[in-house]
């Protein structure tokens, strides 16, 4: 129903380990032929922050119609044998190539999402999230009104039992402070990847206080397969209504060289003003 706000959530790609030859032109081509309003994508465009791999993923953001919003990934730093520039400039090429805002929004009548860097150059896989980064996020959620559907993008995992025992991957340092605030400020949904498995999870941050989902999308386009998700490429849609939104797993099919939908989730949307 065209009457929903529609985001398409894309994470992983990993440019330099592309899973099939047809999955980039598939996923475009979906991407530019839904109604899709934003495009997020949560981190590691790149395997190794190569300049062909970022080469590639803009020539990727350039193709898609919709508008995008991006936040980096711990594969789009310099890599560890070049620890000066990891530590000096960590996200030099992606500021070259993709973006030099590392605190992206993006705001709609209905809608108010905020991208944060969780990658950052001292740190191996994990993550981290600093001070500055949730004064940014209670800066923007505060001034949104309390209709809007509010969505935080972020690479790395920020609550464990969103992973489960899916996964032995830490979350990310201040991950408890920020779904804290993220809570206080009435964020209804977390997009984030870096596991390369898909789990939609509804939690309860501070009692007493509305649910948050935390939508983890598996890796979109590459061979960089984990357990159980197996070897499957994945990305979500999220379809956002007055009373409702939906999170839906597409699934490519390499023989078909499309996504089809693999399963949907609905949630209730709290009314404005209930923290219940």
């Amino acid at each position: 129903m065209r009457n929903a706000m529609t985001i398409a959530h894309i994470s992983d790609l990993h440019f330099g380990r592309i899973a099939d030859a047809g999955v980039i032109d598939a996923l475009v081509d979906e991407l530019n032929g839904e109604d899709i309003d934003l495009v997020a994508l949560s981190g590691d465009l790149t395997q190794r922050a190569r300049v062909a791999e970022y080469e590639a993923a803009r020539a990727l953001l350039e193709a898609l119609r919709p508008p995008s919003l991006v936040v980096p990934g711990n594969h789009d730093v310099y890599p560890w044998w070049r620890p000066w520039k990891r530590l000096r400039t960590p996200l030099a090429r992606y500021k070259r190539y993709v973006t030099d805002d590392l605190a992206p929004t993006h705001r709609t009548e209905r809608s108010a999402v905020l991208g944060l860097t969780s990658a950052h150059g001292a740190t191996v896989k994990g993550g981290r999230l600093r001070a500055p980064d949730r004064a940014a996020l209670t800066d923007f959620f505060g001034r949104m009104p309390a209709d809007r559907f509010k969505v935080l993008v972020v690479h790395h995992q920020l609550h464990p039992t969103a992973i489960g025992a899916i996964s032995p991957h830490p979350v990310a340092r201040y991950a408890g402070a920020t779904l804290e605030r993220a809570a206080e400020v009435g964020v209804d949904l977390v997009l984030c990847g870096h596991l390369h498995i898909s789990a939609i999870r509804p939690l309860e941050i501070i009692p007493g206080t509305r649910r948050i989902v935390i939508a983890s999308a598996g890796t979109a386009t590459s061979n960089r397969y984990r357990p159980p998700t197996g070897p499957v490429n994945l990305y979500n849609v999220i379809r956002v209504h007055p009373e409702a939104f939906t999170v839906e797993e597409r699934r490519f099919v390499p023989n078909e060289g499309r996504f089809v939908q693999d399963s949907v989730t609905r949630f209730d949307r709290a009314p404005a003003g209930d923290t219940g």
